[in-house]
């Protein structure tokens, strides 16, 4: 009868066991019909795995499976360098924080200059626009005040001097009426030996220059005079005069007037 054992297939690191004697089972998994391994010295595992006593197949291939794989030795790998560089991006990002945190102070503090440079500006002109309203409106008024006052202190009648001096006077400030009576005497003297009476009538009123308290006013005035010199006869004249004016309170009087 034919050796039965010789057609089993042979398993690494088993030992071949002698005729007649039961062979141990294979290992779980392994294929009995199995193609036949080869039993030339070259196919033969040089080191095979000691067998112990009372060990499985499986449990020899398990430790021939261990042992094999302590003899391989791990790669040793580079150890990475990103946790070097991570203080280099921390410190780099801490360095773009501070400038950035900078420029934006920067920014900030040249918003506020800008934004008080702009506020002063416009505080700047609302003065001046108030200011310049302020002087306009006193022109407008020292040249209604002028032409009132042209026209009472270049008239007069030698039949009441009195009134008309008066009126003159009220005309004007304090000082420049104490000037105007030393005229005045001297004037009506002659207007009472001729008979004269003036009247003054403003064709024009200029302003010359001024501000909020003082104007100066050029006013063209006709002043038509009947006397003994005339004849009875009225005569025109045509007069170029210059008038200053202050502001007294919520007047407007006359300090100083000019022939030019």
């Amino acid at each position: 009868m034919p050796d039965r054992s010789r057609n089993r297939p042979r398993i690494a690191g088993q030992r071949r066991t002698s005729t007649g004697t039961t062979a141990a089972p294979p290992p779980p998994g392994i294929d009995e019909t199995a193609t036949e391994i080869d039993d030339s010295p070259a196919e033969i595992d040089e080191n095979p795995a000691e067998i112990e006593a009372g060990e499985t197949p499986a449990e020899v291939t398990t430790k021939a499976s261990a042992e094999s794989a302590e003899d391989v030795t791990p790669a040793t790998s580079e150890p990475s360098k990103a946790p070097e560089q991570a203080p280099a991006k921390t410190q780099v990002a801490t360095e773009s924080d501070r400038k950035s945190g900078s420029l934006g102070r920067v920014l900030s503090a040249l918003l506020g200059v800008l934004v008080v440079l702009v506020l002063t500006f416009a505080v700047v002109l609302g003065v001046k626009a108030w200011q310049g309203k302020q002087a306009e409106d006193a022109r407008d008024q020292a040249a209604a005040a002028g032409r009132k006052a042209a026209e009472t202190t270049l008239s007069y009648d030698y039949r009441d001097l009195d009134k008309s001096f008066t009126a003159a006077r009220a005309t004007m400030t304090p000082e420049f009426a104490a000037k105007f009576d030393e005229t005045a005497k001297v004037a009506g003297e002659l207007a009472t030996k001729t008979k004269a009476t003036v009247r003054a009538e403003v064709r024009e009123v200029g302003v010359r220059d001024g501000d909020a308290d003082r104007v100066t006013l050029i006013i063209f005035v006709n002043q038509t005079t009947t006397s003994t010199i005339t004849e009875g006869k009225p005569r025109v004249d045509l007069n170029r005069t210059r008038f200053t004016m202050v502001r007294n309170g919520d007047q407007w009087l006359v300090q100083e007037i000019a022939g030019l």
